[in-house]
């Protein structure tokens, strides 16, 4: 009777470390699921965009990437997903201080004006999935590609492509933004242009906010607004935008006068056609104070302030 209860002892011990090895495998496996990167595509009738997870099999950088370029150039017709790299080639890559330059075939000025554009929103989303590159520029046979106003497809970001994640990016539109943000001093503000490509359905209000606040991308300007701040809402009737934030807004971790953060978004806004006044309301805040002194008023309704401005002769 002891002997048969030691073996009944030794065999739960036995399942014991059986489930306890599953678990663990099955933590591991689960675990990987860390390393995938997320490769965007274009939808079954190339309209828009979707994505789907994928982990790769390389450690490299150069080698992840090479992975992600040649799964854009698949499709998957049971998920509704079509390759972008279709009609061309990619025929080299290089990746030097985190940017990656793509050369391609030929083919790629054949793409339709707005296939282009989608292509080179999967393109620059996708490797830049991989956290040692965070800048995109794509050649064709070696040469830039430069499209009508001008813009060149050189160190592009994700952020220039802005899409509802989890949705298709319809109503596909790329607009020219006028924006302001801050000189070195933080005393001025200087303005600058950037080309953004955008899902129709985001009211091109909270686009330029929201891009005020992702701050500046070149060297001769600076960020004026908490890169944390978000927009709760935003309104425009009679050529009056009323945009409110939440309170992160009040905040600012950069050198800058209040003055010139504040007008860093009401000049923005009022570059658009439709909108000459701006009314700035933060959320749950009856008398809200930006930056610990500069007083908010709700009634306040602002206008563009070209003196803040920076010129040649300021």
């Amino acid at each position: 009777m002891k002997k048969r209860k030691t073996s009944l002892t030794v065999i739960t011990c036995l399942c014991l470390c059986l489930c306890l090895l599953c678990i663990v495998s099955g933590c591991a496996k689960s675990g990987s699921s860390e390393d995938s990167l997320k490769v965007f595509y274009l939808n079954s009738t190339r309209t828009g965009i979707l994505s789907r997870m994928y982990e790769p099999d390389s450690q490299t950088v150069e080698e992840q990437a090479g992975e992600l370029l040649e799964q854009l150039a698949l499709d998957y017709p049971e998920e509704g997903l079509s390759g972008p790299v279709k009609g061309f080639k990619i025929q080299d890559y290089s990746i030097e201080e985190n940017t990656i330059t793509i050369d391609c075939s030929a083919g790629y000025k054949d793409l339709e004006k707005i296939t282009e554009k989608l292509v080179r929103a999967t393109i620059v989303n996708t490797i830049c999935g991989i956290e040692e590159i965070n800048k995109v520029t794509i050649r064709v046979n070696g040469a830039l590609l430069v499209d009508e106003r001008g813009n060149k497809s050189v160190n592009m970001t994700p952020e220039q492509f802005i899409y509802n994640s989890g949705s298709e990016m319809l109503n596909y539109e790329r607009t020219e933004m006028h924006l302001y943000f801050a000189s070195e001093d933080g005393k001025k503000l200087v303005d600058t242009y950037r080309t953004v490509v955008y899902n129709g359905n985001i009211p091109m209000e909270k686009l330029v906010a929201e891009q005020i606040i992702k701050g500046p991308k070149g060297d001769f300007n600076y960020p004026t607004i908490n890169a944390e701040a978000k927009v709760v809402n935003v309104l425009t009737r009679d050529n009056i935008c009323t945009i409110t934030f939440d309170k992160t807004f009040l905040t600012n971790p950069y050198p800058v006068e209040p003055e010139v953060a504040i007008y860093s978004i009401v000049n923005s806004l009022t570059e658009l056609p439709s909108i000459r006044q701006v009314q700035i309301l933060i959320d749950g805040e009856e008398h809200p104070v930006f930056m610990e002194h500069y007083s908010l008023d709700s009634e306040n309704l602002l206008q563009k302030n070209t003196k803040i401005v920076k010129t040649k002769e300021n």
